[in-house]
């Protein structure tokens, strides 16, 4: 069947191989979304479940606004450890204008400290309407 014992090792190898991985290729079809491979996957945050791990989970997410460092997002986070706190504050407030200027002004340090950074108004407004918006549609990545 084989011409040389090489060929036949490569197919014992190949074989092995598809043995050894259809439990988990199986586990992965059967999963609602077929592209997540579990937690952690991509190298984001653990997220247990005592749902220790989505401070972090939220801190990431806050970073993938355009112009949201690391610093800023700690800064947010802090003065709102989850989108639903920050979304219970946009509810409280009376006035779109208020909503958007929300966060303007949480101060965050970067470089050790030493460097002071606040929440710039067209920010704070992004995130307003990040958070808030029911269109799928809406541009967020703009800067006056």
């Amino acid at each position: 069947m084989f011409e040389s014992w090489e060929e036949l090792g490569e197919f014992v190898t190949m074989f092995t191989k598809a043995v050894a991985e259809a439990p988990f290729r199986r586990a992965k079809e059967e999963t609602d979304f077929p592209f997540y491979s579990g937690p952690g996957c991509c190298g984001g945050p653990k997220v247990d479940h005592v749902v220790n791990g989505l401070l972090q989970v939220w801190k990431r997410q806050l970073e993938q606004i355009r112009q949201v460092n690391f610093a800023m997002a700690e800064a947010i986070a802090a003065a709102f450890p989850s989108p639903q706190l920050l979304y219970q504050a946009y509810s409280r407030l009376t006035s779109e204008t208020e909503r958007e200027n929300l966060l303007v002004n949480i101060p965050s340090c970067s470089g050790a400290g030493r460097t002071f950074q606040a929440v710039r108004p067209y920010l704070s407004r992004q995130i307003y309407q990040q958070t808030t918006s029911y269109n799928p549609s809406l541009y967020l990545n703009y800067n006056p």
